[in-house]
């Protein structure tokens, strides 16, 4: 691992770059910052610039992009920054390396514990963050040393302050995974790859090539743990061992689950692991969670104890087919990270025909809602539409299920709630982003979690 750069200039000043340009001040490398926000956005900045951090806020011309960049060995890009950026643009063309905030703080963790880290990381279109928090949850269950780091919410930089080796179990989403360039896990993870973020990528092809990355620099010595059950991304190329996992057919050399039973063969020797129901969540899409973690645990020889501990009562993330509240025979679930179109088709598996009152809707990230008629005609009897994508998913939709344009939050769950009746599931899985009327998938889940409470004790008080 080659020494540290003498200066890096960030390209984004939310989390990640933040908590990188925190960790190379440390280390007394010259920082410069860019944000085209403006510099009241960050008044947390002022003790970063005591320390020498030049900061390039409100955007500007090109004699302030050559002041930023002048010197920097490594530019490095926030997720959230497309690499089309025209700073990123202008450092290519001045042949300064574009790298992704995970990749500089990796360099970092990897020169400091001298390769003693053990690096696994997890990409995918749906189930990485639970998956990923699965396999945490499991090693600490060992008794390891876990940093549960990346898009899950945490940057991988912000743990560089401790430099003792442990297990960094990391999630990556297609945005970081752009701009990795050496990144090698030990144990790389792909859930699926299902279209997603066309907003961003070109087409499909170039958004499963920016998921492909995570496998790019393994060497045999690692494995590569894929859904063999997913076209896209059972057809990754690795240089490292497949290990491939499914719910539907047996896996040879990887795990399975079929009559009831999960089984593994990941070791020479085929072993049942747990019966199939035992599974901490519920659902098809977290019987692929679970697989795909327990084929890390496996490449990973985690003992036998602290694997099926995990599966039997891991509890689960917030907004991820999360109860949140229950009241008159009525369930209502918070599934608001359900940001896609395959997301929500596999969310609505879970549940038994014609019992889900469904609220769908958004920024459309250009999903082929269409795809979803078929599960929706079979689970929901009613859909309410909210968001700027109401009238797309209407019309793709058509006759499959009853519609009605509630268009907030706020009306949704107040027609849910008038609706619903004994045995039915109100779910909010929007197969779309929430950037129109909320600032990210979070608050949607605690608002949507917060007016669900309150239909819920109505309804209790109405039914006493």
């Amino acid at each position: 691992m080659n020494g540290l750069p003498k200066k890096v200039a960030i390209l984004g000043f939310a989390r990640s770059g933040r908590a990188l340009g925190e960790a190379l001040a440390d280390r007394g490398v010259a920082v410069s910052v860019w944000d085209d926000r403006p510099a009241a956005d960050f008044p947390d900045a002022e003790p970063l610039a005591r320390r020498g951090v030049a900061f390039f806020f409100g955007g500007g011309d090109a004699s302030r992009i050559e002041s930023l960049l002048a010197g920097a060995d490594w530019l490095a890009i926030s997720p959230g920054v497309p690499l089309s950026a025209p700073v990123a643009e202008e450092a290519r063309r001045r042949g300064v390396p574009v790298l992704a905030e995970f990749e500089v703080a990796w360099r970092i963790a990897e020169r400091e514990a001298e390769g003693r880290n053990r690096w696994i990381a997890v990409t995918g279109t749906n189930g990485k963050s639970t998956t990923t928090a699965w396999i945490a949850d499991a090693l600490r269950r060992a008794g390891r040393p876990v940093a549960l780091a990346g898009n899950i919410g945490v940057p991988l930089s912000a743990f560089l302050s401790e430099r003792a080796p442990r297990d960094f179990v990391c999630e990556l989403s297609s945005f970081q995974l752009e701009a990795v360039d050496r990144f090698a896990p030990h144990v790389a993870v792909l859930t699926n790859v299902t279209p997603d973020h066309l907003d961003r990528h070109s087409d499909f092809e170039a958004y499963a090539r920016a998921k492909y990355r995570l496998f790019a620099k393994q060497s045999a010595a690692d494995f590569s743990v894929v859904n063999a059950d997913d076209p896209a991304a059972a057809a990754a190329p690795t240089p490292a061992r497949r290990v491939p996992f499914s719910r539907k057919r047996e896996a040879p050399g990887g795990v399975w689950a079929l009559s009831g039973r999960v089984v593994s063969a990941v070791h020479p020797l085929e072993r049942e692991i747990l019966p199939a129901a035992k599974i901490a969540l519920p659902g098809a899409h977290n019987l692929e969670n679970a697989l795909a973690a327990l084929a890390a645990l496996e490449c990973l020889d985690a003992p036998a104890d602290a694997v099926r501990n995990a599966l039997e009562r891991f509890s689960g993330l917030p907004h991820r087919s999360e109860l949140v509240a229950e009241s008159g025979g009525v369930r209502w679930i918070d599934d608001s990270k359900g940001t896609n179109v395959d997301a929500t088709r596999k969310c609505l598996e879970g549940f038994p025909d014609a019992s889900v009152v469904l609220i769908l809707g958004g920024r459309d990230k250009h999903g082929d809602f269409a795809a979803l008629a078929g599960e929706v005609a079979r689970k929901a009897r009613l859909v309410l539409t909210i968001g700027e994508a109401a009238a797309a998913i209407e019309g793709a939709l058509g006759d499959a299920v009853p519609f009605e344009r509630a268009g907030t939050m706020g009306e949704a769950v107040r027609r849910a709630a008038g609706v619903a009746r004994h045995g039915d599931t109100v779910l909010l899985s929007p197969a779309c982003a929430s950037f129109d009327q909320y600032s990210n998938f979070e608050e949607r889940g605690r608002h949507f979690a917060s007016l669900a409470r309150a239909a819920a004790q109505r309804e209790g008080r109405h039914g006493a």
